[in-house]
């Protein structure tokens, strides 16, 4: 026969289906490859604050290597480093500025700068739980959770 069937039986053909790309053991190196332990990984490091520039090292390096759904964490990631930053640069910048101006400007610079952490807190936990579940983000594009 010319290519109709196959070498392999089906049994043979299922196996290899269901192991292509799968880890089959926990590998402690696999924190340090693009997939779900990886951006589980970068949620985590973006939850302590003061880590989130290894988080936004991981999500650039990672960045084009996977399929659409980790891009779309990827994304995820970086655009709530992004958020982060500015959130926290504007509100710190606020505070400085209060300080010479007026009180109520630097309790508002606080108020952003509370805000942006919770902000990003939730989007954190949300791309940690749909990472977790294996599942897509809604819209990984916005600034928003």
């Amino acid at each position: 026969m010319t290519g109709l069937r196959s070498r392999h039986t089906a049994s043979e053909q299922e196996h290899r289906a269901a192991g292509d790309g799968k880890q089959k053991a926990f590998s402690p190196f696999g924190v340090f490859r693009p997939g779900s332990a990886n951006i589980c990984l970068c949620h985590l490091l973006v939850l302590t604050i003061l880590l989130s520039p290894i988080a936004l090292a991981f999500a650039i390096l990672y960045a084009e290597p996977g399929g659409r759904w980790l891009q779309a964490h990827y994304h995820y990631l970086r655009t709530t480093i992004a958020l982060l930053v500015i959130g926290l640069g504007t509100g710190g910048l606020m505070i400085l500025l209060g300080a010479s101006i007026s009180s109520i400007l630097m309790l508002a610079g606080l108020g952003l700068c509370a805000t942006t952490v919770l902000l990003s807190y939730a989007r954190s936990l949300l791309g940690f739980c749909s990472a977790l579940r294996g599942s897509p983000l809604r819209n990984h594009r916005s600034y928003f959770i």
